[in-house]
């Protein structure tokens, strides 16, 4: 037992040390919420046949007070252990709502923005009533908002989910099921809820160089299709991906080979001078 003691007490301190380390990010994660820290971004989606900008997906980066920008894969898992989530889900959902309201009547009336949604927040009790008050805030159409989910959202609670769904649609809002082709995805979601379009995940794409990979991913855009749904495919970054995606039948294109995620005031920049070629 002896022996073990400084091995075991090596591993309790380190145990300490990264539950220090991790209340003082949820502090300072908590903090920067409240003031504002959390910046959206935007990344563009074409028109597959046009080419022409048709909507965007609302992105965060975290630019803290001493000027790091740090990125979602940093801060997201720590929000949802702690609790936090659900506020910064409202808090990017507002500042969407706030966009789409300074874009009406301007050149970018007609892109839409999509929202995402974790599974804690899709699944709240509330989620309907909080949407509903935040938006009535802003004057915008509501079908310029998309809110996004992916299908573990569905999952956590299913009859709470399926319902704010069906609410959300009764507002306005548009649905978009994330990430179909892998993960959690099962394709009978596709039946069950009241989505409006999907968004094929990049790891299909990837597969698409081989044959098997490449039936797989126009298979996918054909059924869905004939549920009469749009679909996006995401993660479009080299010429050959475009290529691909060009010739088929897939609705909308997203990744970096058209637009990366830029913030707000970039991004209105990029979207002007796009448009000025399309």
């Amino acid at each position: 037992m002896s022996e073990n003691f400084p091995k075991n007490l090596i591993g309790f301190l380190s145990a300490i040390k990264r539950g220090t380390n991790e209340t003082r990010l949820i502090k300072k994660i908590r903090d920067g919420l409240e003031n504002k820290e959390f910046k959206m971004h935007l990344q563009f989606i074409v028109d597959n046949r046009t080419k022409r900008l048709v909507s965007s997906e609302a992105l965060s980066r975290w630019e803290t007070s001493d000027g790091e920008v740090i990125m979602p894969g940093k801060y997201i898992g720590v929000m949802e252990k702690s609790g936090l989530i659900t506020k910064f889900d409202y808090y990017m959902f507002e500042n969407v709502c706030d966009k789409l309201s300074k874009w009406t009547d301007t050149d970018f009336d007609e892109i839409t923005i999509s929202c995402n949604f974790t599974r804690i927040t899709i699944s709240e009790k509330d989620f309907v009533t909080k949407i509903k008050d935040i938006a009535e805030r802003y004057e915008f159409d509501r079908s310029k908002l998309i809110i996004e989910i992916t299908e573990d959202s569905i999952e956590k609670n299913l009859d709470v989910a399926r319902h704010n769904i069906i609410r959300a649609k009764e507002l306005g809002f548009r649905i978009a099921l994330d990430d179909i082709g892998g993960g959690y995805t099962s394709l009978i979601s596709l039946c069950e809820y009241k989505i409006d379009m999907v968004k094929i995940d990049r790891e299909v794409l990837l597969l698409s160089n081989e044959e098997r990979g490449r039936k797989l991913f126009l298979g996918i855009i054909s059924l869905i299709h004939k549920l009469n749904l749009k679909v996006v495919c995401e993660g479009v970054e080299t010429e050959e991906q475009n290529a691909l995606v060009s010739e088929s039948e897939c609705d909308y294109i997203q990744g970096w080979y058209y637009s990366k995620a830029l913030p707000e005031s970039e991004a209105e920049n990029f979207a002007r001078e796009y448009m000025k070629k399309y």
